[in-house]
């Protein structure tokens, strides 16, 4: 009997992981789709990470980082707050770069930080465009920042500070 009940948990748990990850699967391919990268990235966990980094301006070692501590941390206990906290930042850090460069309001992030398989899918299947690069200031990894967006009418690349496109003209 327990034994049963142990087992029906497990399968309800790795079902609502498995349906989180399709669904994240759905957004992030969307999304990458929309910065003319394949979607079939989306489909490797790490990679697709990875990948986000890219396109939003993140400093991929955050990624690296996040790893490590978490394998440190699981070697020596009292680093686990030290990995934590790395993944808290990367996390934040990550779902505002990802909200602003396909033109949401920083308090997108709380969504996608919460709840990515879902803000994920409304970034990837909606309307949003991807502006270029838009990272959250970095205060570690600050010199990865890109130093330029993309317009999301004509493509052109264009200075973050400039409030229009020099090629098109388009308000960004």
């Amino acid at each position: 009997m327990l034994l049963t009940l142990f087992f029906s948990f497990l399968l309800i748990f790795l079902g609502i992981i498995l349906i989180t990850y399709i669904l994240s699967v759905i957004g992030l391919w969307g999304m990458f789709q929309k910065t003319d990268r394949p979607g079939w990235h989306a489909l490797i966990p790490i990679y697709n990470t990875y990948i986000l980094c890219i396109i939003t301006g993140v400093s991929p070692w955050w990624l690296a980082l996040s790893i490590i501590s978490g394998l440190v941390a699981g070697l020596v206990p009292i680093l686990s707050i030290l990995a934590s906290v790395i993944s808290i930042y990367f996390g934040v850090l990550l779902a505002v770069s990802v909200a602003r460069s396909f033109g949401k309001e920083d308090i997108y992030a709380i969504g996608i930080y919460f709840l990515p398989f879902i803000f994920y899918m409304i970034i990837g299947l909606g309307d949003s465009k991807y502006l270029g690069a838009r990272p959250m200031d970095d205060i570690v990894f600050h010199h990865f920042s890109s130093e330029n967006m993309y317009c999301s009418s004509c493509g052109a690349k264009v200075d973050l500070q400039a409030k229009y496109c020099p090629k098109c003209g388009k308000e960004l």
